[in-house]
């Protein structure tokens, strides 16, 4: 593949990655498929550091998990997302970094040799992990901002959002426990606001799921455009 840089749209990608196999037998080999359940884990820490996980279909999240078994989302991957860079770069270091499932997922997955290998001979595996950086830098960027600047009960509104946006429509299927690990609180604290919400005939709840009901009130409580 010739001068890949800006001209390759992201949504292309996974279809380029598809065409590997047919392209390079040895790559269609070399990679290990996983199929991974909503809530499963794709890459526990212990083998994050030693392989490179290309997902193709579904939505992965970025789970990092402190001493005291406290959880943080520190990002949130679609179709076409390149990670477990540490297996190219070799730093020794552990992780306490995993990747678990939100949707079902299709994995495709190298140890590190081969990540290597292939990286070198696709430029495509490259720009991939390059635009999931990126990915991954502008969601942080964008929760560090809503930290300093936003009360909690914004931040929610503004994740329920977000979640819509994923669903694709007004149901979303998460827990109170997962929306706390993204927004870095406890479950209780979430329960507490999203009861508030539901007060205000925002959202319905059920087991691990939110109807929501007047997604422009949410978009105003969280300084976002309703669209």
């Amino acid at each position: 593949m010739k001068d890949l840089g800006n001209t390759i749209p992201s949504e292309q990608i996974p279809e380029l990655f598809a065409q590997l196999p047919h392209e390079d037998p040895a790559f269609g080999r070399a990679v290990k498929i996983l199929r991974v359940a909503p809530g499963e884990c794709v890459a526990p820490p212990d083998e994050m550091g030693d392989n490179m996980y290309i997902l193709m279909s579904g939505l992965v999240q970025l789970v990092v998990t402190n001493k005291e078994g406290r959880s943080l989302v520190t990002a949130t991957l679609g179709p076409g997302s390149v990670f477990g860079e540490d297996s190219l770069l070799d730093l020794g270091a552990s992780t306490s970094m995993c990747a678990q499932a939100v949707e079902p997922c299709t994995v495709w997955q190298l140890n590190g040799e081969q990540a290597l290998t292939f990286t070198d001979r696709h430029p495509i595996l490259g720009l991939g992990m390059l635009r999931t950086f990126g990915r991954r830098l502008a969601q942080v960027e964008n929760r560090l901002e809503d930290v300093a600047y936003k009360r909690l009960p914004e931040r929610l509104a503004g994740e329920i959002l977000r979640q819509r946006r994923h669903a694709g429509g007004d149901q979303i299927r998460i827990s109170h426990q997962a929306l706390a690990d993204i927004l870095g609180t406890y479950r209780e604290t979430i329960s507490a606001i999203l009861r508030d919400f539901k007060r205000d005939n925002w959202v319905e709840l059920g087991y691990r799921r939110i109807t929501i009901k007047n997604a422009a009130a949410l978009a105003e409580m969280a300084g976002m455009v309703y669209d």
